[in-house]
């Protein structure tokens, strides 16, 4: 074995190059084989918002508040529906009491307040405050506690 100040490779000097009769593998040995590692490019918080939502495959929605009360207190199937899925979403501690089959049975309207619903904390700017205003309103239309 060769201690490293004979061997050329660790000194920094490429290490000679075997001849075909003394070598079985074609690749290179690790001790010759070198590598360069690369810093990552900087950037900035929105590009790398960006690129996560196009890994995500689809553009978060920004929540309209005011239409989603207006479709709670209209009440029925969709009303009720979108009332526990927001506050299932405000409240990660509350489970979602629908199955997600029922999707099927939302207008184009509430099927975007329900993907909206889903991104409340996934918009830059999103905040807990006003989330837990808008629970609190929600949570008088439907009686709960």
């Amino acid at each position: 074995m060769k201690n490293n100040a004979q061997n050329p490779a660790i000194q920094g000097q490429p290490a000679p190059q075997q001849t075909a009769h003394h070598s079985k593998a074609a690749s290179p040995s690790p001790e010759t084989q070198g590598f360069q590692i690369n810093p990552m490019p900087r950037r900035s918080l929105a590009e790398i918002m960006q690129e996560q939502a196009q890994q995500r495959g689809l553009e978060p929605l920004r929540l309209e508040p005011e239409i989603l009360l207006t479709r709670i207190a209209r009440g029925g199937h969709s009303g009720q529906f979108l009332a526990d899925a927001f506050i299932s979403a405000y409240r990660t501690n509350v489970p979602f009491p629908h199955s997600l089959g029922e999707l099927h049975k939302l207008d184009a309207e509430a099927f975007r307040l329900f993907h909206e619903i889903l991104h409340i904390r996934h918009i830059s700017g999103w905040n807990d405050d006003d989330l837990y205003q808008l629970e609190q309103r929600i949570m008088a239309i439907v009686g709960g506690v």
